[in-house]
């Protein structure tokens, strides 16, 4: 049989069609919008305040003075040259003013992507490639991931990361990075690794503790919070004290180092750990090996996860405590350009800190425009300060970062109120708490993630429409509940509530649901006179079903001697106000619901919809289905195939057509009370 095929007539050209159209014409103001979105220094300059100036100076300088440092830490540990750390921090911060929507955030090399690097150089190196063109490739590689996925704005995929995961991922990284400064506190050497083993060799070894690096690193932690506690007291009414609080990190990075100076200028052996001599200079930008970049291509795939999680996930935290919203698609278009543009400077890949970002908001900082500080701060360490930044106390940067860190600590009562609310988000807390505090940061945040979104899928598969009775309107409606309620709901007409999409995964359950509700609380059609020993080709061939129903009663605690009150199903409300999206696989099981009704029903059961979207409507036509609005449905009855399309729930509940026996309502009506739950 040859088919006709009309394509001007067809749905999905036409679609297609008028999309394109309408794309070209919107394509020149849509893609200024765009660019303008991806340059966010163009949204709030206009709107700076010149009082912020002082913070984002004091911020931006904090920042830098303790970012330098770090990023020499985190160099080592990713096994590439020291300077090479240097070179991955002045840029990122730059960047970060014209491109960044987060006014907290401190970009640079981490300890994760340290880790991560020194994995894959490990595997590459063996291959004959240097471990800084590896770290250059691998920061390539990070850039190209982050800039595609940011300029398609597909950063809603980092929405996977809830608020519970976010909060225990926070406090587990903080602790850790509380464990790993604290070795530096107390003088201690040859720490091992793992939060299991920092914890036992820093009691093990605290015989050992060097005096002098214990005084100097408490000392630094006391000033730091008594000027934290005299800013808190006094800072509003004092505009000096005021200053002296928020740069307190900086004035105590000052105070020790020319502390330090002075102490140890004479002396063969410091009395205490420096942080050592910084080589110096950047060097000519340099088009990373291509061949490389392709060797490291998918290993770097746990990287861009690990440092875009991490980044989000920090930039997140610091936006709900300080009140503004930040862009996931945007800031993962900045870490592609930052991290594309730092591999053309030799540096490794970055990602957020939330220590530095930590020191940063408690510095008080205002703006993005401390990120120009911060850069001017590494710049002028890498050319001018080396010599002067070899005198920091390693304690005294520890004790800088500890206190500022410790404070994103989330109390033990925020996960009781998680357990008190969900059981489930307290569940992803913990793992991601436990699994970051024991494991990785990354697996970490990534196995707390993974179980939400399996526990959403498995929702989704099991979740069904909701049984709406005489009982439990009022709580399904509340907004309905002064004028309707369990007297005014008219037996027969069952009521099915939908919050959800139908598609794949919960198709059949929520068929199921609907037949459920209506073979609970209604009785079906009365069958045809027969014999079922006679041969009756209508008949079932098993009672399975039968067997069902009667499950479903004593499910809902209906008295057998009671059933014969419930009223005969007359129609089926679905109520499809939450429900956005159906797909093929939905309608056909709709479709085979509708079947099912009427075997059990018969043919005269209505069907309709409230609140089903022009968009749908549009969908389940072009899969056959025929409906009606509720003004041609008039005084009649509904029969036959119609199904009726109603926008308000009291019109679909109230539609004329449904004639009862007063008794059995009355009865009815007083079983499903008794017995609803």
């Amino acid at each position: 049989m040859k088919l006709a095929f009309n394509l001007s007539q067809d749905e999905n050209y036409r679609r297609i069609k008028g999309y394109l159209l309408d794309g070209t014409r919107a394509l020149p103001g849509a893609t200024g919008r765009y660019l303008i979105q991806k340059v966010p220094v163009v949204q709030w300059i206009g709107n700076y305040s010149p009082s912020w100036i002082i913070n984002d100076l004091i911020a931006g300088l904090t920042v830098g003075v303790i970012l330098v440092p770090q990023a020499l830490a985190y160099a080592k540990i990713a096994g590439i040259p020291l300077q090479d750390g240097l070179l991955a921090s002045w840029l990122p911060s730059g960047l970060y003013f014209i491109m960044g929507t987060s006014k907290d955030i401190n970009t640079g090399p981490t300890s994760i992507i340290g880790l991560l690097t020194a994995q894959i150089i490990k595997e590459v190196s063996s291959e004959g490639f240097t471990p800084t063109a590896i770290a250059v490739a691998i920061s390539f590689s990070v850039g190209i991931y982050c800039f595609i996925m940011g300029m398609l704005n597909l950063g809603f995929l980092l929405e996977f990361v809830s608020l519970p995961v976010l909060t225990g991922f926070i406090s587990a990284a903080a602790i850790t990075i509380i464990l790993g400064q604290a070795p530096a506190i107390f003088g201690e050497t040859g720490v091992g690794t793992g939060t299991a083993n920092q914890i036992h060799d820093i009691f093990a070894k605290l015989p050992l503790t060097k005096p002098v690096t214990l005084a100097v690193g408490l000392g630094s932690m006391v000033l730091l919070v008594m000027l934290q506690v005299l800013g808190q007291r006094l800072g509003k009414k004092n505009k000096a004290v005021w200053i002296i609080s928020i740069g307190r990190n900086a004035l105590i990075i000052i105070l020790f180092t020319i502390t330090s100076f002075f102490l140890n200028r004479n002396l063969k052996t410091p009395l205490f750990d420096l942080t050592g001599k910084i080589p110096s200079g950047l060097i000519p930008p340099k088009t990373p090996d291509l061949a490389l970049v392709k060797r490291v291509f998918a290993p770097s795939v746990a990287v861009f996860l690990a440092a875009s999680l991490e980044h989000i996930a920090i930039a997140k935290s610091f936006g709900r405590k300080n009140h503004y919203t930040i862009s996931a698609n945007q800031e993962l278009t900045f870490l592609g350009v930052a991290n594309l543009a730092n591999s053309f400077f030799g540096g490794m890949a970055v990602g957020g800190a939330a220590s530095r970002t930590a020191v940063s908001s408690e510095s008080g900082v205002k703006s993005p425009l401390s990120g120009i500080v911060t850069s001017a701060a590494v710049l002028a360490s890498i050319y001018f300060l080396t010599n002067a930044l070899f005198w920091i106390p390693k304690a005294t940067l520890s004790a800088v970062i500890i206190v500022a860190v410790w404070q994103i600590v989330v109390s033990p009562s925020v996960f009781i109120s998680f357990w008190k609310t969900s059981f489930t988000d307290f569940v992803a807390s913990q793992i991601a708490f436990w699994v970051t505090l024991f494991v990785s940061a990354e697996f970490g945040i990534e196995s707390a993630t993974a179980f939400m979104v399996a526990v959403s899928v498995l929702q989704t598969v099991f979740s069904k429409g909701t049984t709406v009775t005489s009982k439990n309107f009022t709580e399904v409606y509340p907004q309905l509940e002064g004028g309707y309620g369990r007297q005014h709901v008219q037996m027969g007409t069952q009521i099915v509530r939908f919050d959800y999409p139908i598609i794949f995964v919960n198709a059949s359950r929520a068929k199921e649901s609907i037949l459920d509700a209506v073979q609970t609380w209604n009785l079906g059609a009365p069958p045809p006179f027969s014999d079922s020993a006679s041969g009756n080709p209508d008949r079932l061939w098993n009672e399975l079903g039968a067997k069902r129903v009667k499950f479903l009663r004593q499910k809902a605690r209906i008295q057998p001697r009671d059933e014969e009150y419930l009223p005969q199903i007359r129609a089926v409300v679905l109520d499809f106000q939450g429900v956005r999206y159906v797909d093929a696989t939905g309608i056909e099981a709709l479709k085979a619901m509708k079947t099912e009704l009427r075997t059990y029903a018969g043919e005269g059961v209505g069907i309709r919809f409230v609140g089903l979207r022009k968009l749908l409507v549009g969908k389940f036509e072009r899969a056959g289905w025929s409906f009606i609005d509720q003004e041609e449905v008039g005084g009649s009855a509904e029969i036959g195939n119609r199904v009726v399309l109603y926008q308000r729930l009291n019109e679909a509940i109230y539609a004329h057509g449904n004639v009862y026996d007063h008794d059995s309502h009355k009865k009815g009506a007083k079983v499903e009370l008794e017995h609803t739950h």
